[in-house]
């Protein structure tokens, strides 16, 4: 079914007019350069400056298996198919809020999209977009084995229409090594509320472990979780070669539950090949 015999049908942010998509490009080409272009992006996490907070990048990709199904139970079948293929793109930055030398109050956003660009039957439609604002404390220094040291509030939601919304909040704290050439960490939460998805915990565990190297030529890393109690998890490893000062070439793979919002209960596989912004102080 085409899309403008399906809007009459549904009513969804998922299914945009001609307007509608040409505004919605607009915008995230606009994102995307001031996230790539824009010279407040060569920090790395720093609690002085504003920085570049998670992994920033644009890819396109390929899962084995779209998650076709929750839309067609939330719609009745009313879908148009959706592709294997996808774009993947995340932006994330953080700025302090008040505070001096080591320590200070912080907020973050971090955005990752889903978009069918290729799937012109379909429109191009945005399949899944998970915003994530945060409000913490950071606090930098040498304590340990660690430099960087996290705790505050977190929010994700994907936005969605009563039949497809997703959103938990969580309480968290984050131990790690950043900006240096080896790098890791581990980050535990707290789930304060999932009402609209109960069962969450159970396909996401509540911390995460991360481990990477900056290297002159070849930088990667590995970060993932596991339940073992429900035999569920996730597991992401990115890679990049240098093309310049601020841009690698990259390439992740992805596999487990929970990529997304709309795929925390979905067991999936992806691969991707993109660009992604580096922080001068890797370099």
């Amino acid at each position: 079914m085409q899309l403008n015999q399906l809007k009459i049908k549904v009513q969804h942010p998922l299914f945009f007019d001609v307007v509608n998509i040409m505004n919605c490009k607009k915008n995230i080409f606009f994102t995307l350069f001031l996230a790539f272009a824009s010279p407040l992006a060569v920090h790395g996490k720093t609690n002085s400056a504003i920085g570049i907070y998670e992994d920033t990048y644009v890819m396109q990709t390929a899962t084995n298996q779209i998650n076709q199904a929750v839309y067609d139970e939330a719609y009745d079948n009313k879908v148009d198919g959706l592709n294997n293929s996808e774009v993947k793109f995340q932006f994330s930055l953080s700025a302090p809020l008040h505070g001096k030398g080591r320590h200070a109050l912080m907020l973050s956003y971090t955005q990752l999209s889903l978009w069918q660009l290729g799937n012109t039957q379909a429109s191009s439609p945005f399949r899944e977009t998970n915003y994530k604002p945060q409000i913490f404390m950071m606090h930098q220094g040498n304590w340990f084995a660690f430099n960087n040291i996290e705790y505050g509030y977190r929010h994700q939601s994907n936005g969605g229409e009563i039949n497809i919304t997703r959103s938990w909040d969580r309480a968290f704290i984050t131990l790690e090594r950043v900006n240096e050439r080896v790098t890791y960490g581990i980050q535990w939460w707290h789930v304060l509320k999932d009402s609209e998805n109960p069962d969450i915990s159970d396909f996401i565990p509540p911390y995460e472990l991360s481990f990477g190297y900056n290297g002159s030529l070849l930088s990667w890393k590995v970060k993932g979780a596991y339940n073992f109690e429900t035999d569920k998890g996730q597991a992401e490893l990115g890679a990049s070669i240098p093309l310049n000062q601020f841009l690698d070439i990259y390439a992740q793979v992805f596999t487990g539950y929970g990529e997304s919002l709309i795929d925390y209960n979905y067991d999936q596989t992806r691969l991707g090949i993109g660009l992604k912004l580096i922080p001068a102080a890797i370099r």
